[in-house]
Formats: structure tokens, C-alpha cells, sequence
């Protein structure tokens, strides 16, 4: 009892003295993560960008209070852990903010060495495709299921960040296929020596999630709707306007549009 006691005041002293949303800290020789409630939004070139060109990965997000959101994300972290996918274990959890257990490095900082082997690379993305397609067969979605939101350790991958929510309107299926696209764009940030093989992310995927067999047509064919925006991301000038995350984008849908079958 005196060390509950004694690790309760040691998190709510840390929540007051740090000003950083999310932040690390040990106790007993175990590592822990605070994150601090913290609303939800898109802005206004987002919700403009979605509805003009409808992509489902410029989906805008729900609008939340602080207090909502870490009730949403704390609900689904206990609600997908029962259903038996890897998350964090949640200690305290009030209205200002929840503790969770480490869970390790994220995978990010895995696929992004510049020496990492064929083998390793593979061997990762295969344990995130296998926790992302659970999500999805267990009839939910992730909501930011990039490489930096999976953590490695043991052997085993853990998903975090479940903030964001969305309109109970949207089709799941729109929202697992808007999951898919932005895991296929973390790929796209690796700094290996060699290519992704995107062919064998998506084959690999649709395996594991049969009823989303239909997501390879769905990449092509909005490769094709934005084909003219994927010509002109080869400019130097527009290169410039979009930065690195637009240029991301328009080389993951450069490779799509040219996948074979």
C-alpha cells in the first residue's frame, strides 16, 4: 500500500512541475509515460482539403474537449486490450491525464537507420501489419497507425495513440482503409538503402484482413484521381510549397499508380 501511495504522489507531483504533454519517467526501476489530456481538432486547410478533393486520408478528425479526448483514447487502449491486442497497460488514469506502462522504442526509430537489412526491415513491418490487421478484424480502426505509433520490445509490438476519433457517420471501412494509407506513408520516411516493396505490404495486409481485399484497387485508382498532383510534386517549386510530408505523399501514390496488376 505504501508504495501504491508512494507512486501516486510521484505522479501527481511530476504532472504539476511538467509542462510537456507527454514525458517519461521510472520508478522501482520501470519506466512509465504520462500524457497529459490534450484536445482534438483539424484545421481549417485540412477540413477545406478533404472536402474539395474527398481523400480519405485528409479525413478530418473529430473535434474534442482535453477531457473527451483522454476519455476516448483511455476507453479504447482497456476496450482493444480485451479483445486481445497488444497495448499498454494503463496505472492511473483521471481526468488531467493517464500513466502507462513502457512498452519500448518505437518502431520508427528502427526502419529509419540508414543500415537496417532487408531482413529486419520485414521483420517489423510484418509485426505491424499483424497488430493493424487484429485492430481491423476485431472490427475497429487504429486512427494513426504510423510506424511511430507501434513500440518494439521483447518481440513483441504494442499500438499506442488511439486520440483521434471521427463522425459515428464515417464507414469503418473508410476509416481502416484511411489506417492503411497513412501506415503505407511512415514506410515512405525510411531512410534504407533499398525500396519498399509495396506490393508485398499490401498482398501481406489483404492476406490478414480478407475483407479489405479490395484496398489494392481502392490505392490505384486514387493514384489515378490525383494524378495530375502527382505530376506536379515532381516540380522543384511545389516540392518546396508541400515540405517533406507532402513530398511523402506524392511519392507513395507515385509508386501506387505504378504498381503492377
Amino acid at each position: 500500500m505504501g508504495i501504491e501511495k508512494e507512486f501516486k504522489d510521484l505522479v501527481y507531483n511530476l504532472n504539476e512541475q511538467k509542462k510537456e504533454e507527454i514525458f517519461s519517467f521510472e520508478f522501482e526501476n520501470k519506466k512509465y509515460w504520462l500524457k497529459k489530456a490534450r484536445a482534438t481538432k483539424s484545421n481549417f486547410i485540412h477540413k477545406l482539403l478533404y472536402k474539395r478533393f474527398s481523400i480519405e486520408v485528409l479525413l478530418p478528425v473529430e473535434n474534442k474537449t482535453a477531457k473527451d479526448s483522454l476519455k476516448f483514447e483511455t476507453n479504447k487502449i482497456e476496450r482493444l486490450m480485451q479483445k486481445g491486442v497488444n497495448t499498454p497497460t494503463i496505472k492511473i488514469k483521471n481526468e488531467s491525464f493517464f500513466v502507462l506502462e513502457d512498452s519500448g522504442k518505437m518502431v520508427n526509430s528502427y526502419i529509419r537507420k540508414r543500415d537496417i537489412s532487408k531482413e529486419k526491415m520485414y521483420y517489423y513491418i510484418d509485426l505491424m501489419l499483424e497488430n493493424l490487421a487484429l485492430i481491423h478484424n476485431n472490427h475497429e480502426y487504429h486512427g494513426g497507425p504510423q510506424a511511430r505509433n507501434f513500440l518494439y520490445k521483447d518481440g513483441k509490438i504494442t499500438a499506442i495513440d488511439f486520440e483521434d476519433s471521427f463522425d459515428d457517420n464515417i464507414d469503418l471501412e473508410v476509416l481502416q482503409f484511411r489506417d492503411f494509407i497513412l501506415f503505407l506513408l511512415s514506410l515512405t520516411k525510411t531512410r534504407a538503402s533499398f525500396e519498399i516493396d509495396y506490393n508485398y505490404v499490401i498482398k501481406k495486409y489483404t492476406e490478414l484482413v480478407p475483407q479489405n481485399s479490395d484496398f489494392r484497387r481502392k490505392l490505384k485508382s486514387l493514384a489515378q484521381k490525383i494524378s495530375f498532383f502527382i505530376t506536379l510534386s515532381q516540380n522543384r517549386f511545389f516540392k518546396k510549397v508541400i515540405g517533406r510530408d507532402g513530398q511523402g505523399f506524392f511519392k507513395l501514390f507515385l509508386i501506387l499508380k505504378n504498381l503492377k496488376g
